[in-house]
Formats: structure tokens, C-alpha cells, sequence
């Protein structure tokens, strides 16, 4: 997954994720906008097939980028997680 960095400031990030379509934007946003620390979450596309734009806006000036990672890495976990139960069934 490539992701470019639009705009950056300590309370605001606004990225694309090339090549990534709904199905992974849907569930990253929906996982990023259970913290507390968030204030805006959203994901747009400029055009019909062109690549999803992420934006995150943070209270207190939290580190939008880290809410980001955080998010990702709680969704690798639960994928995890589902493929160990899948495994013992």
C-alpha cells in the first residue's frame, strides 16, 4: 500500500492511499473515529476512480499520523485474531 502525504500540520492529516478502495477505507475510518482524541474523520474520492483521499483532525493537538497508525495496527490484530479462530474450526 503507497500513501502520500497531502497535508500535514500537528493537528491535521490529509492523505492518499494509492490504490485502496472502499472496503479498506470504510473500516479505517470506522476504526479511527472510536478515539477519543479524534474530531473529524473522513475519506473522499475527487473523482469516480481516482484514490481515496483520508482526512483526520485531531483535539488537543494530538498526533493525527499516530491516531492513523494506531487504527491500522488494531485492525491487523482483529484480522489476526479472526484468521487464528478460522484456523481451529
Amino acid at each position: 500500500m503507497e500513501i502520500k502525504i497531502i497535508e500535514l500540520t500537528e493537528d491535521k492529516a490529509k492523505l492518499t492511499f494509492v490504490g485502496e478502495n472502499h472496503t479498506y477505507m470504510n473500516l479505517l475510518k470506522e476504526v479511527i473515529i472510536t478515539n477519543p482524541d479524534v474530531d473529524v474523520v473522513q475519506y473522499y474520492s475527487e473523482y469516480t476512480f481516482s484514490d481515496p483521499i483520508l482526512l483526520v483532525t485531531t483535539k488537543n493537538k494530538k498526533n493525527p499520523i499516530e491516531i492513523i497508525k494506531t487504527a491500522a495496527q488494531q485492525i491487523s490484530k482483529d484480522c489476526a485474531s479472526l484468521l487464528a479462530q478460522i484456523e481451529k474450526a
